[in-house]
């Protein structure tokens, strides 16, 4: 038997027996008092509490923003120094080497 079949045959009968459980249980196992909620404590569970549970996953998302202090602004400039990704090892020699018909086009066609 294959280690697949194995695993799948184990999970059936797991899964079978987890299913079965409510089936084999005595009467005394399944009626047991709940005591009831009323109107005050339904409003709370669904409402209060999904709302504290709103509130709170969007402090988390909205707080880090807040504090962080530095970010653009139009028309107030840019204070950060500039930055080339994956350019030359030193950026102002090629710019002063490159001629005006060095330009790579791209795209599907390279034609832009």
């Amino acid at each position: 038997m294959s280690r697949t079949a194995r695993t799948s045959a184990l999970s059936g009968l797991a899964l079978s027996v987890l299913l079965a459980g409510p089936a084999l249980a005595t009467d005394s196992e399944i009626v047991t008092p709940v005591p009831e909620v009323g109107i005050k404590g339904a409003l709370v569970l669904y409402v209060v509490v999904p709302l504290v549970i709103l509130l709170a996953i969007s402090a988390v998302v909205w707080l880090p923003n807040v504090v962080r202090s530095t970010r653009y602004r139009p028309n107030r400039g840019w204070s950060a120094a500039p930055l080339w990704f994956h350019g030359p090892a030193d950026p102002d020699a090629a710019v002063a080497s490159a001629q005006p018909g060095d330009v790579v086009r791209g795209g599907a066609r390279g034609s832009w």
